[in-house]
């Protein structure tokens, strides 16, 4: 029987090829500076590509100041907890209605970030009799959802449409079959990783 741990001592992955610069077998980038589009890595300035400041308002004035008054009222540890126990607040409910109201939806419900948001989602609408059918390369979050996943999945190639309809029609037999279920199909509309846009029109013509 293999041991895991002493497993770790022989094989250090991709990533851990680095390691001599890190924390042994793992690799942290560590980005320097004010978050921007330009930053510090290594002792020199290089332009990021990896953060989530789409629109650039991380260090807008307005921005924080409104962290800075926040933490003045509230403290840094409020709220505490995840809000299903103790971490709900006004604060929040009252952001998902004004984020509603914006989009012109009936409600809202924030995460705490969209890798989250991708693998919630895939546990709540999917039950075990539902089948998932999806690009092969969908995003890593998107992925680990499917996981999770206790029915049946299965993969298209990638932007391939005629794969893809191979695929929704093996999904449409398995649930004819078992007389249960529903078909959740998950691409992407801009492909985070190529840049490449999802084949969205002609999918949806294929809804049955």
């Amino acid at each position: 029987m293999a041991d895991i741990f002493e497993r770790l001592l022989k094989n250090y992955g991709p990533i851990g090829q680095h390691r001599e610069r890190a924390h042994g077998y793992f690799a942290f980038p560590k980005l320097e500076g004010e978050i921007s589009n330009r930053m510090n890595f290594r002792g020199k300035e290089m332009i990021v590509w990896s953060l989530n400041n789409y629109l650039g308002l991380a260090n807008h004035p307005e921005v924080r100041k409104a962290d800075a008054d926040a933490a003045k009222q509230y403290g840094l540890a409020l709220p505490m907890g995840a809000r299903m126990m103790s971490g709900n607040s006004n604060q929040h409910e009252r952001l998902e209605a004004e984020l509603a109201a914006f989009e012109g939806k009936e409600d809202a419900i924030l995460v705490n970030f969209g890798y989250q948001g991708m693998v919630s989602l895939i546990d709540v609408l999917c039950g075990r009799h539902d089948v998932i059918v999806y690009d092969a390369e969908s995003h890593a979050c998107i992925i680990d959802g499917l996981r999770l996943h206790p029915g049946h999945r299965y993969v298209f190639k990638h932007n391939d449409i005629e794969d893809f309809e191979k695929q929704l029609q093996r999904a449409t037999a398995l649930i004819e079959k078992q007389k249960a279920g529903g078909i959740l199909v998950i691409t992407e509309g801009v492909f985070g990783m190529a840049g490449d846009q999802g084949k969205l029109k002609e999918i949806a013509a294929l809804k049955g």
